[in-house]
């Protein structure tokens, strides 16, 4: 008879890559829910966005700006001074998820989001900086503010803008 000791190893033996990458999203979750929030945000102006951190971890302003930059750049936009600047809310996911809830309406398609982009009130929410998921909300933002793209595409577009954030590096300091 073979106990669930030698089936569990036999498993791992077989099959160590997936063990591994399971372990790290475990990691990878574990670290986000270790993220700390306060009760009072920290307010931070750049020169294309407004911050509202409520997490205990700095964000850049001028690295967001290097992200926005970027994304209107894969999308072939120039930002307009004319144009509302995005306001971007690090926050906590269970706050991300109850707005989410309480305006499921305006959203249709899952049932919970990591971050949120409210359509015409240049309003982005996120957990933790991160650029692929900013990266996502700030393509909602331009395709709103500059594309003019019916709202059925907006997801496409910003899956586009994620693949070639993860396969370009981030712009420099000074780049344009």
């Amino acid at each position: 008879m073979v106990s669930l000791l030698e089936v569990a190893f036999r498993f791992c033996s077989r099959s160590l890559p997936t063990v591994l990458i399971i372990s790290l999203l475990l990691l990878s979750v574990a670290c986000t829910s270790l993220q700390a929030y306060r009760t009072e945000s920290v307010l931070l102006h750049s020169t294309f966005t407004v911050i509202e951190n409520y997490s205990t971890s700095e964000i850049h302003p001028a690295e967001v700006d290097l992200l926005l930059l970027q994304v209107a750049q894969i999308l072939g936009v120039e930002l307009d001074p004319a144009v509302p600047k995005p306001r971007i809310v690090v926050t906590s996911p269970g706050r991300i998820d109850r707005l989410y809830s309480s305006s499921s309406v305006a959203f249709s398609g899952h049932a919970r989001v990591a971050a949120l982009y409210f359509p015409g009130a240049n309003l982005v929410l996120i957990p933790y900086f991160d650029r692929t998921i900013l990266g996502h909300e700030l393509a909602h933002y331009i395709t709103d503010h500059y594309l003019k793209t019916p709202r059925p595409e907006w997801e496409e577009i910003a899956h586009i803008v994620e693949w070639k954030l993860l396969m370009t590096k981030p712009l420099a300091t000074g780049t344009p």
